[in-house]
């Protein structure tokens, strides 16, 4: 990617991001690395997920990722609960339909770029794949144009998947079908690159990663989780509106309303599943 980020974006930078982002957009940006490093997440990094999780996740639905069309980059868009949603899905994309494209995720700076430690974190367990970092201290929101234009770049390409949270942060309230407004910023990506979009909605997920795999591996009753893929989504008609904030929010307010369907359709299907969990042990 020739795509780099000018001085006054570089400097709305802290020392220690600087240095983290060059780290992974340098790995993110070779023709040599990048594909080593989409090797090594199917072979490696997919199965230890189903591994962690196969006993507990149920998908539904994922048929739909084969309506994409193969020419242009996927944008999947997700409601937000855990900070491993967005793998668990590409892992089971994997384990249904193979290598098909490298998966970048934005995420925020905090931690994975403004500490040193984060880069421990990024490199093992998503080889460098959180990407770009996204600031939230409004001084500095400079920086996020260029990361929505680099997103914009990824997301074009057919070779790619960028997993994306149209509601920009993680929703912590107690009910996890009460979705957030969605972003302007999910709306820019769609309307300037034009990608495939597939919504998905998934609930259940324990917060611990470590009591996660605990349960998955346990003779005691397991959490389930249900994740639902909808239909590529159409947006040629808001393609034709005016480039604007307006537009964007729009976009993004459509793009949560498919989740939202895929959240009803959900529950339906937890309905359905605990009844026949309730029959079978009264069995």
């Amino acid at each position: 990617m020739s795509l780099q980020p000018t001085s006054e974006q570089w400097q709305a930078l802290q020392p220690v991001e600087r240095f983290n982002f060059k780290v992974t957009h340098s790995m993110n940006s070779s023709s040599i690395i990048r594909p080593i490093l989409t090797k090594i997440a199917v072979v490696l990094g997919g199965r230890s997920v189903e591994i962690a999780t196969s006993n507990i996740v149920l998908d539904h639905g994922f048929e739909n990722f084969e309506k994409i069309d193969p020419n242009k980059g996927v944008l999947l868009v997700v409601n937000h609960r855990t900070f491993y949603d967005q793998f668990v899905i590409y892992a089971r994309l994997l384990r249904l339909f193979g290598t098909h494209r490298n998966a970048y995720y934005p995420v925020r700076a905090n931690f994975f770029y403004d500490n040193p430690l984060g880069l421990f974190v990024n490199l093992p367990f998503a080889l460098g794949g959180m990407y770009p970092p996204i600031i939230r201290d409004k001084k500095r929101r400079l920086w996020n144009q260029y990361a929505t234009d680099l997103m914009a770049e990824l997301v074009k390409s057919p070779a790619n998947m960028v997993g994306f949270h149209p509601e920009g942060t993680r929703n912590r309230g107690p009910d996890p079908y009460a979705l957030l407004p969605g972003k302007p910023g999910c709306g820019e990506l769609i309307f300037r690159s034009n990608p495939n979009v597939v919504p998905v909605f998934l609930q259940g997920f324990i917060k611990s990663p470590f009591k996660m795999v605990q349960k998955n591996w346990s003779s005691s009753p397991k959490p389930v989780v249900h994740m639902v893929m909808g239909e590529p989504l159409d947006f040629s008609e808001e393609g034709k509106l005016e480039e604007n904030r307006k537009t964007f929010l729009l976009i993004s307010k459509k793009v949560m309303g498919a989740i939202g369907e895929l959240a009803k359709r959900e529950q339906d299907i937890r309905a359905k599943f605990e009844g026949k969990v309730q029959e079978t042990a009264l069995q």
